[in-house]
């Protein structure tokens, strides 16, 4: 979270604050409808609640700045090739990586457009869509191992 702060610290304030009806709705249920010991500093609220929502404002916090960082680091072409990437396993199930990544090729395009305000070029329907492709290599493959091994130590510590 700290790394999205220095590297994409317009994007993840933006997130946080389109967010911050979320973030408030967590800390009120979590806070304040939780049973348990009673919390002094905070009327009505409770040690359990309130632990459970630092607990969870801090999970979508790390979620939004990871997506601060994606937005930042890559552009939507790079996107959807990553998208297309990791769901391509799904395919064996019946899911199409191509359709979801379609979608998110579409949805991307009418942001950007809606960026760009009313009456621009961008509201002109796109008649053909390039899905990118993006090819494995070995860093990936490190980064997967990593991940993986990440995953072990936090399932059994």
């Amino acid at each position: 979270m700290a790394l999205a702060l220095v590297s994409a610290r317009a994007h993840f304030l933006k997130l946080v604050r389109r967010s911050r009806w979320l973030l408030l709705t967590i800390l009120l249920l979590f806070g304040w409808l939780t049973p348990g010991t009673p919390f002094a500093p905070l009327p009505g609220a409770t040690q359990e609640g309130v632990q459970l929502a630092v607990k969870n404002l801090a999970y979508l916090l790390v979620a939004i700045s990871v997506v601060a960082g994606l937005l930042t680091l890559l552009s939507p072409p790079q996107l959807v090739a990553g998208l297309r990437s990791l769901l391509a396993p799904f395919g064996r199930f019946k899911l199409s990586p191509d359709r979801i990544a379609v979608r998110l090729a579409l949805t991307l395009e009418q942001v950007e457009a809606s960026r760009r305000g009313p009456g621009s070029a961008a509201d002109v329907a796109v008649s053909t869509l390039s899905l990118p492709a993006a090819s494995w290599g070995p860093g990936d493959a490190v980064l997967g191992c990593m991940t993986g091994a990440l995953f072990v130590l936090a399932w059994f510590a």
